[in-house]
């Protein structure tokens, strides 16, 4: 084996290609709405956000281990191990890296403005969140203040991962934002977070020693069990109340069947999450509960198109 080879592995381990998923998620979901206001879907639009999405995930992903990988937040973390805290690949060439998918982000992004919606107003609208969402990434864990170390982290995922990654998705669609994209924006928010939070409860005691003030080091283990419930079922409420107009809307009743599934999935991961109490435990449930966020995008936008 060369070390080229050896090289271009620990990268894509460092890119983290377990969270693309989650982030190809909302722009399913969202091109779904899409087709259900208005009837048409624009698959070079689709793949050209799947390819943003991408950028924006990946510069996420070399951000944050960067970042954690400085502070020597990852040292003796559970789970899945980071590239610069193990030594794999150097900060400088970390850096690097970042830098690269910055200026991936900011093309393929701005690309993608471009062609939905030039010479409209929400051409600079978006415009102006592309680039929020390039700081986002960016800033997670990276620089003087960021904002995974204060307890930040959920706002900016209901934000980028729930109402900009899912109405934003849709008004590429249709050129306009619509109200009821909310609702399923939220969803996605929630369960989105509650990825995040899972990942807090495993990492807290790690995240405690080295200053990383997530939600759950602020309030506590036992808080974070709560809120983790809570976002689940917010996720279950909200979606439900969605389907039903979606039904009514539609006059079709595929969006409640979906929705139905959805539901009976979610509540066998809060089973098993009742049953975790050890980082190990919270670390094995992370994958399938990323998995069901996946499932509602994926089921809601098909139940739209059907």
């Amino acid at each position: 084996m060369t070390k080229e080879t050896v090289a271009f592995k620990h990268w894509v381990k460092a890119a983290r290609l377990r969270t693309l998923p989650l982030a190809f998620a909302v722009i399913i979901l969202g091109s779904g709405l899409g087709y259900f206001h208005q009837g048409q879907f624009s698959a070079s639009l689709f793949v050209l956000a799947l390819l943003t999405s991408f950028a924006y995930q990946v510069l996420s992903n070399y951000a944050n281990d960067l970042g954690d990988g400085i502070k020597g937040t990852d040292e003796n973390k559970k789970g899945e191990q980071r590239a610069v805290a193990s030594g794999l690949i150097s900060i400088s060439q970390m850096r690097a890296a970042t830098n690269a998918f910055t200026i991936l982000a900011l093309i393929s992004g701005g690309t993608l403005v471009y062609f939905a919606f030039f010479g409209t107003l929400y051409f600079y609208i978006f415009s102006v969140l592309n680039l929020a969402a390039i700081w986002a990434a960016r800033s997670y864990t990276l620089g003087g203040n960021p904002y995974a170390y204060w307890g930040g982290g959920d706002l900016f995922v209901f934000i980028f991962f729930g109402f900009v990654g899912v109405m934003g998705s849709s008004a590429l669609q249709t050129g306009s934002l619509n109200a009821l994209d909310a609702l399923p924006s939220l969803v996605a928010g929630a369960m989105s977070a509650s990825v995040l939070t899972l990942n807090n409860l495993r990492d807290r005691d790690g995240d405690a020693q080295h200053g990383k003030r997530t939600l759950v080091v602020r309030f506590g283990e036992k808080w974070g069990r709560g809120y983790f419930k809570t976002l689940l079922i917010v996720s279950i409420l909200v979606s439900l109340i969605f389907s039903i107009l979606a039904s009514v809307l539609s006059k079709e009743y595929y969006p409640i069947i979906g929705h139905l599934v959805f539901q009976f999935a979610l509540r066998g991961q809060f089973k098993k999450f009742s049953q975790a109490s050890t980082p190990e435990e919270y670390d094995a449930l992370l994958k399938p509960l990323a998995l069901m966020t996946l499932l509602y995008c994926v089921l809601t936008s098909i139940s739209l198109f059907l």
